[in-house]
């Protein structure tokens, strides 16, 4: 149905006349009385009872002129939601993280963010890296941090950071005194671990394997901010990714920090659906979280060793 034509009938209606709604459209009358019989053709419906050049509204073109103004409030409606989308997005987001992220940074990075947006509502899933990136690939989450260890395939990949590994203890554990801790350091020690099949772990078993140090591993996770409880609570000692560490505050609990050679290096990814614009709200987010992310104070480096 031609939405001139509608306009035109609504504009009579409006006006309760054919000569006052050609003044308001800014048009000729004879233009008014063409696009309502044009009207009445097009729907079968006879919508005025005509009297020389008086109108007057059927019952069926009172009816008709209650579904034009509802249509005409729908629209309204329509395009005040487009001018918010514009604006400000679409007013929710989903964001999944490895726990290396969600459990400290994430919530600061997202509150913040919501004192500023609070029409705005976000849902936080922790899970592992490979649940994040499925989340994300499926479409269902806006956003995910994880490990850069995921398969990529189904999304659109960010490098978001690159930090070292930290051993993590105790104050008056006999290895704090160390300025760096080797993997030699860490035969028979009692040792909080990464899980098996983390890429970090690996890459120190790897390391120990090669000069035959064997830690006593006590307890294993998959989570360094656990390992972090672990060396507090004086379980073992432990390797962490410095984010980690800084991020949850430890240092100011009494953990101590030590940087471990040669250096295991923790990358982790910024993942958004593939084939998906993003809202101005996934946007911002982004940047505040590597914003949170180039804050973080640097991790202590290993001393350079002098040649002989």
């Amino acid at each position: 149905m031609n939405l001139a034509l509608l306009e035109t009938f609504a504009a009579v209606m409006r006006s309760g006349s054919a000569t006052r709604a050609a003044e308001l459209l800014g048009v000729s009358q004879p233009a008014v009385s063409r696009a309502l019989r044009r009207l009445e053709d097009t729907t079968g419906l006879k919508l005025f009872e005509r009297e020389g050049r008086r109108i007057q509204p059927t019952p069926e073109a009172q009816a008709l002129y209650a579904e034009v103004l509802a249509a005409r409030a729908g629209l309204d409606r329509v395009r005040q939601a487009a001018a918010r989308l514009k604006e400000v997005g679409t007013g929710t987001l989903r964001v999944a993280s490895s726990a290396a992220f969600g459990l400290h940074l994430l919530p600061r990075v997202i509150e913040a963010f919501l004192r500023d947006r609070p029409d705005v509502s976000v849902t936080l899933e922790v899970a592992s890296s490979a649940v994040v990136r499925d989340l994300v690939a499926s479409g269902t989450f806006d956003l995910g941090v994880c490990a850069d260890e995921v398969d990529r395939t189904g999304v659109v990949a960010e490098g978001l950071s690159e930090t070292a590994g930290v051993i993590v203890l105790r104050g008056e554990h006999p290895l704090s005194r160390l300025p760096c801790i080797r993997p030699d350091d860490l035969d028979g020690v009692a040792f909080a671990a990464l899980a098996p099949e983390d890429r970090a772990r690996r890459r120190l078993d790897s390391l120990l394997a090669g000069c035959g140090a064997r830690p006593r591993v006590v307890v294993e996770t998959p989570f360094g901010a656990t390992v972090c409880e672990f060396a507090l609570l004086g379980t073992g000692i432990g390797l962490a990714n410095w984010l980690v560490y800084a991020a949850g505050g430890f240092e100011a609990r009494g953990l101590v920090a030590r940087p471990f050679a040669p250096a295991i290096a923790f990358r982790s990814l910024l993942l958004l659906p593939a084939g998906r614009g993003r809202s101005r709200f996934v946007e911002e987010l982004v940047g505040r979280v590597r914003r949170a992310v180039a804050d973080l104070p640097w991790a202590p480096r290993p001393p350079v060793r002098r040649q002989r």
